[in-house]
């Protein structure tokens, strides 16, 4: 009897790891068992650990860091950080009785937030991309140079697990699902504005765009979408006595005295644009702050401008709400005044991995896994560099 109960708990197991969930989760672990002993290697050189994880918790952590203790009240800028991480955090060491420290708790939700987050992008990947290719997204996004992100005290694992799935049953018109997630992920990040044009437009496309057949009470679980939003503005009026602070806090603080609002996003990018010929002439150093704040976030630009452009152009019929949305993402990304960071909001576009996906799959066969090897290959050693950066309490982001 025994031994049938161990085969069957073996078999069941076995049943479990072929599947999407248990694919992702293998990778997940991979993954987070490397990206860890990487960070905290580098961590115990650099003479600073103190921790497993302490080399997760620098810069905008510190402000989630103030949210979970203080709840916003102190500093009052912290407001611009969205309060569904922070939360999440909370709970697990709620649930813990305190047992796991914050940075502990934080591990917990990210290792969840990037399992189905590329259960997700394995889902996506078969539809569209084909069976065969389905796991291009998965290699794509944990070899982005921003990927380290997901692993330290920051949002992105979570807004990327509930971008993703909100768009996975999009795809699939499971549209009150949409809603719930929209409604979770506008209490995570600002940008979630563009998955809910994202899922939006797919719900236009999904009745051929047609605005009147579009008009039904499935759209009315769109109104589900800003109840995060709204959850956190009345927050923050109780807190703050301000339900807008997330919008005043960047007047709080002597930080982001560099963000001001330009919707003359030309210039802003020519601005940048004129520090690369700086460098080519000398007046201004190749260092990391001239890779960081300028270089790598236009070329996160230039790529998810051609990636949006290759997806209206080649395949406007059922792409079409990718590519919008990623030209919408160079808007929003830009009207700040500064390109500052963008390679790390540009982390969840989708845009992005689909296209180059879709330019893979259109390559001949017997090149197509050099060139995601290559292509992998070298973001990911962009993506240690900056990860080292990081841990060393530099700026990449």
């Amino acid at each position: 009897m025994r031994n049938k109960q161990v085969s069957r708990a073996v078999r069941l197991v076995k049943e479990f790891l072929a599947t999407d969930f248990g694919i992702a989760l293998i990778i997940t672990l991979v993954w987070k068992i490397i990206i860890t002993a990487i960070g905290y290697i580098i961590d115990v050189r650099s003479g600073t650990a103190t921790s497993l994880f302490d080399h997760t918790v620098w810069w905008d952590a510190n402000w989630y860091l103030a949210i979970v203790t203080h709840h916003y009240t102190d500093p009052i800028a912290s407001a611009a950080f969205y309060p569904l991480f922070p939360f999440l955090v909370s709970v697990v060491h709620f649930m813990s009785f305190g047992g796991l420290d914050y940075p502990v708790a934080a591990q917990l939700i990210n290792t969840a937030s990037v399992w189905l987050g590329l259960v997700a992008a394995i889902k996506i990947g078969r539809l569209l991309l084909g069976q065969k290719n389905r796991f291009w997204i998965v290699a794509l996004l944990l070899s982005a140079p921003a990927a380290f992100f997901m692993h330290t005290f920051y949002s992105e694992a979570v807004f990327i697990a509930l971008s993703f799935w909100a768009y996975y049953f999009a795809l699939k018109k499971q549209w009150l699902w949409v809603g719930i997630l929209l409604g979770a992920l506008t209490a995570a990040r600002l940008p979630s504005v563009l998955i809910i044009a994202l899922c939006g437009l797919e719900f236009l496309r999904s009745y051929d765009w047609n605005i009147k057949r579009a008009l039904n009470k499935k759209a009315l679980y769109f109104l589900i979408a800003p109840i995060g939003f709204i959850a956190f503005s009345l927050y923050l009026g109780f807190a703050q006595h301000d339900p807008l602070g997330m919008f005043h806090a960047y007047k709080a603080t002597s930080d982001w005295a560099y963000q001001v609002f330009n919707p003359n996003i030309i210039e802003t990018m020519a601005k940048a644009a004129y520090q690369i010929v700086r460098v080519g002439s000398g007046a201004r150093p190749f260092d990391l702050g001239f890779v960081v704040n300028i270089l790598l976030p236009l070329v996160s630009l230039v790529i998810l401008g051609l990636s949006s452009l290759y997806l209206l152009i080649k395949h406007p019929k059922t792409l079409l709400p990718l590519g919008i949305v990623g030209i919408l993402s160079i808007i929003m990304f830009t009207l700040n005044s500064n390109v500052v960071s963008i390679h790390r909001y540009a982390l969840p576009s989708l845009t992005i991995y689909v296209a180059i996906g879709l330019l893979l799959k259109s390559t001949a066969p017997k090149w197509q896994i050099p060139l995601i090897v290559v292509v992998c290959g070298l973001s990911l050693c962009l993506q240690f560099y900056l990860y080292a950066g990081f841990i060393q309490h530099l700026f990449v982001g």
